[in-house]
């Protein structure tokens, strides 16, 4: 008797369901759009977009190179962004922070520590835009 009781009350759960999703469904197909609102309204935002990324704000690093295995604890980096970028190099123990020269090329030279290192560059551009890179180098006196 305590089974059907349950069986009962799902399958009238479910009948109910339907009928629900039935008359929701004959209630929405009933409203109708008034001819002067098909257009969409056009909403005026006091708040600015976002800047968004142009071809100006580049971020390139020409050396070193990504997975590069050295023999020396000091390398240099070169890269390019553009005139005005503020460009930060970050390791696992220190931090960098260079601008790039009216051309908009850069260098430095970073001490990386013993093993894998992860260099990561970040530049933020005048219009507050940012980009950021990684390379991975591995310094190791092995020989292969």
């Amino acid at each position: 008797m305590k089974a059907e009781k349950v069986i009962l009350s799902f399958v009238a759960v479910f009948i109910g369901l339907i009928a629900a999703g039935v008359a929701f469904y004959l209630y929405q197909s009933t409203k109708a759009i008034p001819p002067d609102q098909t257009k969409p309204a056009v909403v005026k935002s006091a708040v600015t977009a976002a800047p968004t990324p142009s071809d100006t704000d580049i971020l390139t690093v020409d050396e070193p190179k990504d997975e590069t295995v050295i023999n020396k604890p000091t390398i240099t980096i070169k890269g390019k962004s553009v005139k005005g970028a503020v460009v930060t190099v970050s390791t696992q123990d220190s931090d960098q922070v260079v601008q790039p020269a009216d051309n908009g090329d850069f260098t430095l030279t970073q001490t990386i520590p013993s093993g894998t290192s992860i260099l990561h560059f970040s530049a933020i551009f005048p219009d507050g835009t940012q980009k950021q890179l990684q390379r991975t180098i591995t310094y190791s006196t092995e020989n292969f």
